[in-house]
């Protein structure tokens, strides 16, 4: 019995070894630049991963999408407490009622007091992110899409933040 688990650990270890070897973890970060100060409007972002040499060069071997989050600051400039909304879709959408009828809803902050800031740190962002698998089937597509943020309450948020996307991919 002993001889037997020593030789299938033996005939094991080149197989995990050679896996792991073929495979590694890639991170993305995409600034999203532009997508910033919003006075109590919808503010609209197109995202091109595709314009991503390490992404297009492994867009094709992706084996698993580890993480998606987004990472920086939500600065509350208005008069009353609010918080964002950020929501994903194919299509250009001209308006809020088309985003909230059409795209799907991918990150919501708490609530963030008068004045104060949130800083969005790896974790804290990963929290926030809702329908991670429409995300993923993006980065899996031809990572196009936008991006739409949108203030709660219709007051004067600024939105400082970087998409940070963490890969499998394979050879």
């Amino acid at each position: 019995m002993k001889k037997n688990l020593l030789l299938a650990a033996a005939l094991l270890i080149p197989v995990v070894i050679a896996g792991c070897l073929a495979s590694g973890t890639i991170v993305f970060v995409f600034d999203l630049e532009g997508f910033g100060a919003a006075s109590g409007a919808m503010q609209t972002k197109q995202v091109d991963l595709s314009e991503n040499e390490d992404y297009q060069d492994n867009k094709d071997k992706i084996k698993s999408v580890d993480a998606i989050t987004l990472v920086g600051q939500v600065r509350n400039r208005g008069i009353s407490t609010a918080g964002m909304e950020v929501w994903l879709s194919d299509n250009l959408l001209a308006n809020e009622s088309q985003v909230r009828s059409q795209a799907t809803q991918i990150f919501v902050s708490p609530t963030i007091p008068v004045g104060d800031t949130l800083d969005l740190n790896w974790a804290d962002g990963m929290d926030y992110i809702r329908n991670f698998s429409v995300l993923e089937d993006q980065l899996k597509g031809d990572g196009q899409f936008y991006l739409y943020g949108i203030p709660t309450s219709g007051i004067v948020i600024e939105y400082d933040l970087n998409l940070i996307i963490t890969i499998t991919a394979g050879l």
